[in-house]
């Protein structure tokens, strides 16, 4: 792992305000790399005012604390993937739509790393205001995960159960897939064989059987 020491020049800009925006990106760009590069989102302050190439003043005349910059990060970056990821489930019918989203947020992580390790690893050491941060900027996929499951118990292809247990039964699921990927030396190849057990653990509890009729 290789920490800079004010590795960044000195930010110009033409205006204050492009001045200030140009150190505030420098500030998460800076976070983003760290947190590539240690595993964790506990990255020293020191550290990223470093690679920032600031001082811990000018940093907190942008960010209250890592907390803020790590919220912040996810609040800028996740609501587009998210958008992106829903528009990449072709599949209209239930089961396949709701599986499917389930899966690709699995696969989200193996492309975005950096994301994926605060998510679905980190969230629980941030404190209450930015653990709500990243929830709110999480919600289009839990709202349309809900909808997919509405439609399959009107349609009569899903159980119907608990919905509050149900949408912690998706998050539990993606949770414990995300930290086996994450935590594995391969993750794309381990992502692989973690879609297809999560495809069968879903089918198996929540779509109705025939039989049971």
């Amino acid at each position: 792992m290789a920490i800079t020491s004010g590795a960044m020049p000195r930010i110009r800009a033409a205006s204050i305000d492009e001045h200030k925006e140009l150190t505030r990106r420098a500030i998460l760009d800076s976070a983003k790399l760290l947190i590539s590069e240690m595993g964790t989102a506990e990255v020293p302050l020191g550290h990223l005012t470093s690679e920032a190439g600031i001082g811990r003043t000018t940093f907190y005349e942008y960010f209250v604390d890592r907390d803020d910059v790590i919220a912040s990060l996810v609040e800028e970056q996740l609501p587009g993937v998210i958008q992106d990821l829903i528009a990449s489930v072709e599949s209209e019918r239930i089961p396949e739509r709701l599986v499917d989203l389930v899966v690709a947020m699995v696969g989200f992580i193996v492309d975005n790393p950096v994301l994926g390790l605060i998510l679905h690893r980190e969230v629980p050491r941030l404190g209450p205001d930015a653990q709500r941060r990243i929830m709110t900027a999480h919600a289009e996929l839990s709202r349309e995960m809900a909808a997919a499951y509405r439609t399959g118990v009107v349609e009569g292809v899903l159980r119907d159960l608990d919905s509050e247990l149900v949408g912690r039964f998706f998050q539990d699921t993606i949770m414990s897939a995300a930290k086996t990927v994450i935590a594995s030396a391969e993750p794309r190849s381990r992502a692989a064989t973690v879609t297809t057990d999560i495809r069968v653990i879903l089918i198996g509890a929540l779509v109705v059987d025939p039989a049971e009729g």
